[in-house]
């Protein structure tokens, strides 16, 4: 994404929930933001990858590589019929049903994303910069926090994987979790999704929910 912006969508952990994906563009349009990111997990455990998928490619919203998505855009997929591909929301079972044009497009996804806010920079990625696995959440020392921003040159950093939303500064910089849209953690099956604004007396952070049970609930 080019250019500066200043109001930035910030979504992620879709996990192929259309219904829920839709229901968040949906606050986003009403909102009148044009310009967003999102942290990955775009596809597995839920039934409609490819809508997912083709939802965010129609924005040409930057999006970054999430676990899920690696493990989907990466590993060979077992045979249609073996009994594991058959099971709805499996990393195989979504692997077969995307085309060659969606699993090249998934596996582009890049590790970090770069965003101009109003000569903010905004950094997006999953987990951490090298792994998406890598979580940040409310825990991870202040020390720790500071000396990541410092590595990627960011003045925001936008993460996900922990489907909580979250906002911290440490270092001076912002970081923030906009929590998951597809797939809640906690028995509130409300879409979550965040905005970032640029204003006169600096950065504001918005933090949203869908008020409709949309998010499917996890089983652990």
């Amino acid at each position: 994404m080019t250019g500066s912006h200043r109001r930035l969508a910030l979504l992620g952990d879709v996990h192929g929930n259309a219904a829920a994906l839709r229901g968040v563009l949906e606050a986003v349009d009403a909102l009148g933001i044009t310009a967003g990111a999102s942290t990955g997990d775009l596809v597995m455990r839920g039934m409609e990858p490819e809508a997912c998928i083709a939802l965010l490619r129609r924005r040409g919203w930057p999006s970054t590589m999430g676990n899920t998505d690696l493990k989907v855009a990466t590993r060979a997929a077992r045979r249609p019929d073996d009994p594991k591909a058959r099971r709805v929301g499996s990393r195989s079972w979504t692997t077969n049903r995307l085309d060659a044009e969606d699993l090249a497009w998934l596996a582009a996804r890049p590790m970090i994303s770069r965003v101009d806010l109003a000569g903010r920079r905004v950094v997006v990625m999953h987990g951490g910069p090298e792994d998406p696995r890598d979580a940040v959440d409310e825990a991870t020392p202040d020390g720790e926090l500071a000396a990541l921003a410092a590595s990627i040159e960011a003045d925001v950093v936008v993460m996900g994987h922990i489907h909580r939303q979250m906002v911290r500064r440490a270092g001076g910089a912002l970081f923030i979790n906009p929590g998951s849209v597809g797939e809640a953690v906690d028995g509130d099956r409300r879409p979550r999704w965040a905005w970032l604004e640029a204003g006169p007396h600096g950065l504001a952070v918005h933090l949203e929910v869908v008020e409709r049970e949309l998010a499917t609930v996890r089983q652990t």
